[in-house]
């Protein structure tokens, strides 16, 4: 029984691994835990795009639109605020510090740092995301 709470206490969240792989153990589909999982779902807040999701179509970030627009101090606020809402509003989990966003201008791509605290986890954890320009 002592075993059994202390599972629960470690394992405090759980989602899906999207690449669908699976467990060569038990046969079934990898499980992600606690802040693994917390990160992939900001990740994909911040990845998708408005309209992108069926029946939510509110649901995004707006980064992708954002992506070919002439960078300066005015975009760089409007997607930190606009990842930001999304994770406010679609990721209980998590509790935000920090949102940067940063051109690399050389490299056609932006750079998009969020620091986080996952819900009941005394860490902060952080996860980078480059999105590139395709010509």
């Amino acid at each position: 029984m002592a075993q059994q709470q202390q599972q629960n206490i470690i394992d405090r969240y759980q989602d899906i691994d999207i690449s669908f792989r699976k467990n060569p153990a038990n046969r079934d589909v990898y499980i992600l835990k606690d802040i693994e999982a917390v990160k992939r779902s900001v990740k994909l807040l911040i990845m998708t795009r408005f309209d992108e999701r069926l029946f939510h179509p509110e649901i995004g970030s707006g980064v992708y639109s954002s992506l070919f627009d002439n960078f300066g101090a005015e975009t760089r606020v409007l997607l930190e605020k606009s990842i930001r809402e999304v994770i406010n509003n679609y990721e209980p989990r998590a509790r935000i510090i920090t949102v940067n966003v940063r051109e690399d201008i050389e490299n056609h791509h932006l750079e998009i740092s969020v620091y986080f605290y996952v819900i009941n986890i005394e860490d902060p954890v952080s996860i980078k995301i480059n999105l590139e320009r395709v010509r």
